[in-house]
Order: C-alpha cells, then sequence, then structure tokens
C-alpha cells in the first residue's frame, strides 16, 4: 500500500504534543517558535491595527483642535474670517496620508475636534456649516491633489510645485463662495464695518490659500520626513542648519521686531537672503520650514505693533501680511524643488556615467581575454611542471631538499605572478562606487601595461616608459584612472596595426606639469587623429575602428574630468599621435576638490 509522502514529512514535523522534539529557538523571542505565534492570529492583527488606528485618530483630533484654537486668535476685526485657519492643513495632510478608504475615519475626528474647539465663541448652526464646508473644500483639494501633481507630495519637482499653487488659488476661490461669511454678507446679515461683498470674498480666499502654500507643506513634509535621516546628519550639516535658524531669527527680528519708523523698505527685504539659502542647501523641507518661521515672527511683531505692517489700518494690515507670505513662499518653494530636481538629476547622470565606465571596462577586459588567458597558462603551466618534477623527486630515495626547496620556491613566485594578473583583472571589473584615495600614477601606468602586455607583444609594439623620480600624489580614483591610461595604451597599440613592425613604438612618460599637474604622455607612430578635427575623436559614439562603440575616449575624458585634469590629443610631426592626460596634485590642506565633489 502506498503511502503519502506529504503524509510522511507530516509525520516527521515536530508538533507541540511532541515537546521532545519541538525545535528551540536560538535567540531570545517574544514571539515563540510554535505553536502559531500570537502576531499571527487574526484576531490579534485586526485588534492591532485598530488600536493604532484609534490612536492615531486621537492624535489627530487631538491636532486639530489645537490649531483650531490657534486660529481662532487670528481673525479680522469684527468678523468671524480667521486671518489664516492651520487646522485645514492638518486636515490635508491628514487625507493625503491616509487611504481614502479610512476618510471617513478622519473626518469623522476632525468634525468632533473642531465643534469642540469652537463651541464656546460659534453658533451650533454656523459651526455645522464650518464643519461641512471645510470637509467638502478639504476632500475636494486631496483628490485634486491626488489626480494632478500626484502622491507623494513631496515638493521636489517644479511640476508639483506648479500645480499645488494652482490649486491653492483656484479652489480656495471656489470654496469662498459657500462660506457662511460671504453667504450671509450677500444678503446683508453679516458685514464687518467698512467691508464690501469684495473685500469679504477676498478675505476668505486668502485665508484659505495662504493655509494651503504656507502651513500644509510643513506639516505634510515632516510627516513623511524619515526619522533616521536626522540621526544620519553630519555635524557640519548640524552646524549649518544651527547657523540657518539662526539667522533666520536675527533678520527676523530686525525685520518684524523693531519700530516702525525703522522697518520699512530695505529692512524686509533682508529675510530672503536666508530664504534662498535654506531652500538651496536643504530642499523643500527647510525652505517650508523657514517659510512658516519667517510668518511667525511677522505675525508676532505685528501683533506687538511693531514691524513695518502697522503703519495700515487693521484690514489692510492683515491684507498686507497675507500677500506677503503667498509672495514669499511660491518663489522659494520653487526654487528648493529646481535646486533638488537638479541634483537628482545630476546624481543619476553621475551614476549613469559609472554604469557606462563599469560596462566600458568590462568590454576592455573581454577584448584582452585572450592575451590574459596566455599570460595565465604560462605561470600555469611552470606551476604544473614544477609539481611534477617534485613528485618524481620524492619517489626517489635519498631525496634532495634544495631541488625540492627550490622548486617549491618557483611554483610559490610563479602562483603570485598568476595572482598578479588576476588581482588587476579584477581591480577593473569590480563594479563599485568612485573611490578617491592618494595615488601614485606611476603605480596607475605600471598596472595598465601589465593588463595590457598580451596586447602589446601581439601588436609588435616597442614600449618605451620614462618616469620622473619622485613624483608627487594625486587624488583619483584608482579603478577610473586605470580605465584611463589602459583604453589609452591598448588604442595607441591598435592605431600601429598599418605601421611598418620596426616602427611600431608606443612612448609614456610621467612627469610633472608646472607646479600644479603630473602629466601622463602617451605617444604611438600609428595613423593619427583626423586632421583639423582632432577633438572629434572624444565625442560619444566616433570610432575610427571597425569594431567597437566609440565610447573608450568620451568616457576617459569625462572621468579626467571628474577628477579636476584634463585630457586631450594631437597629431605629432611625422607619425602617430600623443595623447596628454593632465591630473591636479593632491594638496593635503587645500579646499575641496572636484573629485571631492562626485563623492556625494
Amino acid at each position: 500500500m502506498r503511502r503519502c509522502a506529504n503524509a510522511s514529512r507530516r509525520r516527521d514535523r515536530p508538533t507541540c504534543a511532541s515537546r521532545s522534539t519541538r525545535p528551540r529557538c536560538s535567540t531570545p523571542s517574544i514571539v515563540s517558535c510554535c505553536p502559531p505565534t500570537l502576531a499571527r492570529d487574526p484576531t490579534t492583527i485586526e485588534g492591532l491595527r485598530t488600536l493604532r488606528l484609534g490612536s492615531s485618530m486621537v492624535l489627530l483630533a487631538v491636532s486639530y483642535y489645537l490649531a483650531a484654537r490657534l486660529g481662532l486668535g487670528f481673525r479680522f476685526q469684527d468678523s468671524q474670517i480667521g486671518v489664516v485657519w492651520p487646522a485645514n492643513a492638518v486636515l490635508l495632510a491628514a487625507l493625503l496620508l491616509t487611504p481614502t478608504r479610512r476618510w471617513w475615519v478622519v473626518l469623522v475626528a476632525t468634525a468632533l475636534a473642531h465643534a469642540v474647539a469652537v463651541a464656546s465663541v460659534t453658533p451650533a448652526w454656523r459651526a455645522a456649516w464650518q464643519i461641512a464646508g471645510n470637509a467638502l473644500f478639504i476632500t475636494s483639494t486631496a483628490l485634486v491633489l491626488r489626480r494632478v501633481p500626484g502622491l507623494p507630495l513631496t515638493f521636489e519637482t517644479r511640476r508639483q510645485v506648479f500645480a499645488y499653487s494652482a490649486i491653492a488659488f483656484v479652489l480656495p476661490a471656489l470654496y469662498a463662495f459657500t462660506t457662511p461669511a460671504f453667504v450671509r454678507a450677500l444678503f446683508h446679515l453679516e458685514l464687518a464695518p467698512g467691508s464690501t461683498l469684495a473685500t469679504t470674498l477676498l478675505r476668505v480666499t486668502l485665508s484659505n490659500a495662504t493655509v494651503l502654500l504656507l502651513v500644509a507643506p510643513v506639516v505634510l513634509l515632516w510627516a513623511q520626513f524619515p526619522v533616521h535621516r536626522l540621526k544620519e546628519l553630519s555635524a557640519r550639516r548640524l552646524w549649518e542648519a544651527g547657523a540657518v535658524v539662526l539667522s533666520v531669527l536675527a533678520v527676523g527680528m530686525v525685520a518684524f521686531g523693531t519700530g516702525p519708523e525703522i522697518a520699512v523698505g530695505v529692512p524686509l527685504l533682508w529675510v530672503f537672503p536666508p530664504l534662498l539659502w535654506v531652500a538651496v542647501r536643504f530642499g523643500p523641507v527647510g525652505a517650508s520650514t523657514a517659510l512658516l518661521g519667517v510668518a511667525a515672527l511677522s505675525v508676532w511683531g505685528t501683533a506687538r505693533q511693531l514691524g513695518p505692517f502697522v503703519l495700515m489700518t487693521h484690514a489692510d494690515r492683515v491684507l498686507s501680511l497675507q500677500l506677503f507670505w503667498i509672495v514669499m513662499c511660491t518663489p522659494v518653494m520653487l526654487l528648493a524643488a529646481v535646486i533638488w530636481e537638479r541634483e537628482r538629476v545630476e546624481d543619476a547622470l553621475q551614476a549613469h556615467r559609472t554604469q557606462l565606465a563599469h560596462l566600458t571596462r568590462v568590454a576592455t577586459a573581454g577584448e584582452l581575454s585572450s592575451s590574459l588567458a596566455h599570460e595565465l597558462r604560462q605561470p600555469l603551466t611552470a606551476i604544473l611542471a614544477n609539481a611534477e618534477a617534485a613528485q618524481v623527486l620524492l619517489t626517489r630515495d635519498g631525496v634532495d631538499l634544495r631541488e625540492v626547496r627550490a622548486i617549491l620556491e618557483d611554483i610559490a613566485e610563479q602562483d603570485k605572478f598568476a595572482a598578479n594578473v588576476i588581482g588587476r583583472l579584477r581591480s577593473l571589473l569590480e563594479k563599485e562606487e568612485p573611490h578617491f584615495e592618494m595615488l601614485a600614477m606611476e603605480t596607475t601606468v605600471g598596472d595598465a601595461l601589465a593588463l595590457s602586455r598580451g596586447t602589446v607583444e601581439r601588436s609588435g609594439v616597442q614600449v618605451e616608459t620614462q618616469i620622473a623620480p619622485g613624483l608627487p600624489r594625486v587624488r583619483g580614483d584608482p579603478v577610473q584612472l586605470l580605465q584611463v591610461v589602459l583604453n589609452l595604451v591598448v588604442n595607441g597599440c591598435e592605431s600601429m596595426s598599418a605601421t611598418p613592425a620596426p616602427d611600431r613604438r608606443l612612448r609614456l612618460r610621467v612627469a610633472r606639469q608646472d607646479s600644479e599637474y603630473v602629466e601622463v604622455l602617451i605617444a604611438d607612430s600609428g595613423t593619427g587623429l583626423p586632421q583639423g578635427r582632432e577633438d572629434r575623436v572624444f565625442e560619444p559614439f566616433f570610432t575610427t575602428k571597425k569594431t567597437g562603440l566609440g565610447l573608450g575616449l568620451a568616457i576617459g575624458r569625462s572621468i579626467v574630468s571628474a577628477h579636476g585634469g584634463r585630457l586631450w590629443g594631437e597629431n605629432n610631426l611625422l607619425r602617430g599621435a600623443t595623447f596628454h592626460l593632465l591630473l591636479p596634485m593632491d594638496h593635503a590642506n587645500d579646499g575641496p576638490t572636484a573629485a571631492d565633489r562626485h563623492r556625494r
């Protein structure tokens, strides 16, 4: 009778009833190995999710309540219209960070918080109207933001900033027609002294627009910001952040904390240099936070009858504040997005260059494979012959230990030679981020000649090297510079295929150039460069070979440029071409070089 293999496996599996065969965990754990853990129990998982959702909603309700109480303190004189209503920013961020199927929970939590916050100052009918209107307005805004700029909303692209700014003006203007303040003013039931229907509409629109432009980005960006990035900040970055905060506070105190007769005109413009600084260096998160800080300082100064906005009437004062915030927000956030977007493009371009350089190295190694195989065959053959000779010696009586020792030393020497060949090839094929260090160019030239030895011998080229003594070191990536020199050597050998064998000479010289550079000169006696268009050989996909992509010299020049050097070629007077590779010497006490800027 056949037995099911699965049944056999089930019988062999440890069960809870068999305590002696129960597997023991190698490390302490809250969750046991057997039976099925509580963490995998569907009921427990659902309970934990409910608890997490409930705690999040409590935190949201408290945040909304505090933001609403803060907004009640900033209202137009003799009016129910708030200068700014930060509670809407909290609601918008919550909706954008919550799946749409749970929006009803967010709306219920904020509705209760709103009712409690305004209960002492607002009639019940007006509070209900505000709750319904705010829910409709912010929900519509969240849906439009999900569709137009798209999520996640990071403000790291110009498209997102432009789209968000447009939405922040259009939707508040449409929503203003449904607010209690405008509807009651339309029927002359509620109109502040000196106000008109147009001013009421403008106040409501700007009140909601400033919230979306000024407060919502801060709440949203910090809610999405990964905490671990704060722990990864370097000490230099933290000092710079502290300097930015101090500069914003200092300039804000001068612009908004002095008397109106002083803080007019020029002092108000002083707030922009720190804002530009933080936008360039700290991106959208830093820019939005600094903008909110400047806005808070302007409110603080105006409330104490200080700063440039107190020389106007109360209504004009508030309107000027709102317009000042709007004028600040959009350009600064747009600048931060442009800088951030450009840096990401540069990083992506650098990654593509690194990838392309690696592929070129792999292609070069493929071209040298036959030569490298020949180089490895020689030491391996010698090792095999020596090992067989040692075996023969050991079978004889009276073994000559000196001869065996000599054989073993020869085996070790040949093994080291083969290991060096493999090591150079491995370093050429490594795929790593650029790593800059101090290195000697004479070593790089020697490694390039060792890797290209097979190509040189097969081409019948005589190599002449001239290396000046006491050369200073350069700072660079050893693999990338090896790639550049190796490509120049291989190109020089291949260019002499039509040259008579006795005239095939490749000359390499490493020497100082002035007091700032080390020069590697590689001259051949081949066909030379296109007359009058010598620099064209550095264009991508330009090649004079029957095979090849024409990327070697183009990538080589980009690598040298990233090291702060130069690479160019010129024709010789009689025959062939000469390539010049200039690299800056390493100065330990100097500032960051071009190489350092690519170590990000």
